[in-house]
């Protein structure tokens, strides 16, 4: 991983959504890191996981976001956990239930906009829910993940809680 490029690459689309003003939001989403193979039901994250999510933590601590959301699972939680440390806020978990799983991009929106103006958020998912959350909010079509990757970062800016921008980014 090259941090040099991804810490100015997160810059850009930070001044870029700065640009827009007034009640606004800006979202990182982000799919956990490498996960383990065991248990198969709840993997933690692997060694390269670990190391992505100090990663993550390292490029987005200076976006200070307020909120920090995650599934139930301990890949996203773990994922999470070193930005949540390094900005000194609680991860905020929100279960994916499958029955539910349409509502699911909306209830998170719903937080977000919640938000103080002009206050970031980070979303850490899966492969199938990242791309969803994102072709929820801006009504277009989002490349999906794949199971081996891991370094895609979507950045949507809303202003007044309406889809303005969004950024397709690698770290």
């Amino acid at each position: 991983m090259n941090t040099g490029k991804c810490r100015n690459a997160v810059m850009l689309a930070l001044l870029v959504s700065g640009a827009v003003s007034a009640e606004s939001h800006t979202v990182f989403l982000v799919r956990h890191a490498e996960k383990a193979t065991e248990p198969a039901s709840d993997p933690p994250l692997s060694a390269a996981g670990m190391q992505r999510a100090d990663t993550l933590a390292h490029l987005l601590a200076n976006a200070k976001p307020v909120a920090i959301y995650t599934s139930q699972y301990q890949r996203t939680q773990l994922t999470a956990k070193p930005l949540a440390d390094a900005v000194g806020i609680a991860i905020t978990v929100v279960p994916i239930d499958k029955a539910a799983a349409t509502e699911y991009p909306q209830q998170l929106r719903e937080r977000i906009c919640a938000q103080p103006p002009d206050s970031n958020a980070v979303i850490i998912g899966h492969s199938n829910t990242i791309p969803a959350i994102a072709a929820a909010w801006t009504t277009q079509s989002v490349r999906p993940i794949a199971d081996d990757e891991y370094n895609r970062m979507l950045i949507i800016k809303l202003k007044e809680c309406i889809v303005v921008e969004s950024l397709d980014l690698r770290y």
